[in-house]
């Protein structure tokens, strides 16, 4: 039997197909942006590894001391043998910090010897 109505509504229901596929792939691209966005933003650490926070302290005025790191977490010092081979920071600058110990004596007494694997800055 012939109804009238039924190809009323099929232009329609064609629009609507097209509509619901187009929000589709705009939600898809929405949420493929929105984690590439959350992955690029999780690097905490500025791309070091394994790293603690830490505070350059600057004991340049003493007889025996330089640059050391104060880690914020442990309030312990870290006394570094290889400085020179990083940026140069000023005192009171905020750092990410990855480190290995390493033998030798401790010229200030203020820590541990160390030499660093990473020294990066931080913003808080």
């Amino acid at each position: 039997m012939f109804n009238p109505f039924d190809n009323l509504f099929t232009p329609f229901s064609y629009i609507y197909s097209k509509m619901l596929k187009m929000k589709t792939k705009h939600i898809f691209a929405l949420l493929a942006m929105a984690t590439l966005v959350f992955t690029a933003s999780c690097n905490k650490n500025n791309g070091c590894s394994r790293s603690e926070k830490g505070i350059v302290r600057d004991f340049s005025d003493s007889d025996t001391c330089g640059i050391v790191v104060e880690l914020v977490e442990e309030s312990m010092y870290l006394e570094p043998t290889n400085l020179s081979e990083f940026q140069t920071f000023e005192d009171g600058d905020l750092v990410w910090v990855s480190y290995k110990e390493t033998a030798g004596a401790s010229i200030c007494g203020l820590g541990e010897v160390v030499q660093f694997r990473c020294l990066v800055p931080r913003e808080f």
